[in-house]
C-alpha cells in the first residue's frame, strides 16, 4: 500500500505553508499526499519516480505535483560521490488564493495545480537553466527557517513568484513552438522510455529497441543516454530494483517471487544489483519499511 502523508503532520494550524531539504536516500517510502509540493533538485543526481514513469533527475530539475501524485526520489546509489538534495515547498491551495486571479484558466500551470485530471501528464517539470527559482527557493528557506520579521507574508509572497515565474517560463517555451529537449528523434526515445515501462519484467534488450526504431544501436545507445542520463541497461536495472522495492514495501511475496515479477531470473545478481542501487538486502529493505510504516 502506498504511504500517505498529510499536511496536518508539516503545517501548522494557521499556516498552510512548509520548507526543508532532504538528502534522499533508499529509506523513504513511495508515497502520496494531501497537499501541493514543489521539489528542487539543488544537488547531485538520481531518479524521480511518478507514478510508472522513472525519471532521471539532476541540479536545476523542478517539479510541481499536485494532490494524490505518488512518488518518490532515489539517489543514484547509496554510495553516490554526488548526494541527491531536494529542497521542498509544501502548501494548501487556501496559501495562494491570488493565483487564480493572475494565471489564465486556460494555462498548462492553472491545470496542474486546480484539475490535474484534465491533463495527460498531470504534473509540471521545468528545468532552471539560469537559477531564478533556485534563488527564489533559497530566500524562502531561509525565511522559514529563521522566522525573520513578517516572514509568514514574504513566504506567500515567494510562493506566489515562484508560480507566476513557473507561468512565465511555459508561456516561453509555448510561445517558442518547442519544448527545451525537443529533437527529431525525441518521439523514438519518448516510446521507447514508455516502452521499457509497460514491459520492465520482459526480456529487454537495446538491439532490439534499436531494430523496432530503425536506429543503430550505437546511436540510439547515445540519444537514449542524451534524454536520460543513463546508459538503457542501467535505466532499466533502475525501473526493475524501484518496482522491487514497491512489492516489498507493500506486498508479502517472497524475494524469489517478485525476482521473476520484474523481469529477472538469476536471484545471485538480482541479490547483488539490489544491494549495489540501494545500500541493503532485499530484506533489510523490507524490514525498514515495514518499521517505517509502524
Amino acid at each position: 500500500m502506498v504511504q500517505v502523508l498529510t499536511g496536518d503532520r508539516f503545517f501548522k494550524p494557521d499556516f498552510p505553508i512548509f520548507l526543508n531539504r532532504e538528502t534522499e536516500s533508499f529509506k523513504v517510502k513511495y508515497h502520496t499526499h494531501d497537499f501541493i509540493e514543489i521539489c528542487l533538485v539543488e544537488e547531485g543526481r538520481g531518479f524521480q519516480f511518478i507514478g510508472d514513469q522513472t525519471i532521471p533527475v539532476q541540479k536545476g530539475d523542478l517539479f510541481l505535483l499536485p494532490i494524490g501524485t505518488s512518488h518518490v526520489f532515489r539517489p543514484s546509489s547509496p554510495q553516490s560521490a554526488e548526494p541527491l538534495v531536494i529542497c521542498n515547498c509544501i502548501f494548501q491551495l487556501e496559501a495562494i488564493r491570488d493565483v487564480k486571479d493572475w494565471i489564465p484558466s486556460q494555462s498548462e500551470l492553472y491545470r496542474v495545480l486546480y484539475s490535474p485530471q484534465e491533463l495527460k501528464q498531470g504534473w509540471y517539470y521545468y528545468q532552471d537553466k539560469h537559477n531564478r527559482l533556485s534563488q527564489m527557493f533559497q530566500m524562502a528557506y531561509l525565511e522559514f527557517h529563521q522566522q525573520f520579521s513578517e516572514h509568514r507574508t514574504m513566504l506567500k509572497t515567494i510562493l506566489l513568484q515562484i508560480l507566476i515565474l513557473l507561468h512565465r517560463m511555459q508561456s516561453e517555451v509555448t510561445n517558442a513552438g518547442k519544448l527545451p529537449t525537443t529533437n527529431r528523434y525525441r518521439e523514438k526515445v519518448e516510446d521507447m522510455i514508455q516502452f521499457i515501462h509497460h514491459h520492465a519484467h520482459e526480456q529487454l534488450t537495446l538491439k532490439d529497441m534499436a531494430s523496432s526504431s530503425s536506429i543503430s544501436v550505437n546511436h540510439l545507445q547515445q540519444l537514449f543516454k542524451q534524454a536520460t542520463g543513463q546508459t538503457f541497461n542501467r535505466y532499466v536495472q533502475h525501473v526493475r530494483i524501484q518496482r522491487s522495492c514497491v512489492m516489498l514495501e507493500t506486498t508479502d511475496l517472497p524475494v524469489n517471487e517478485i525476482v521473476g515479477r520484474i523481469g529477472y531470473t538469476d536471484l545471485k545478481f538480482f541479490h547483488a544489483l539490489f544491494r549495489k542501487l540501494t545500500g541493503c538486502t532485499p530484506l533489510q529493505y523490507r524490514t525498514k519499511a515495514l518499521k517505517i510504516g509502524e
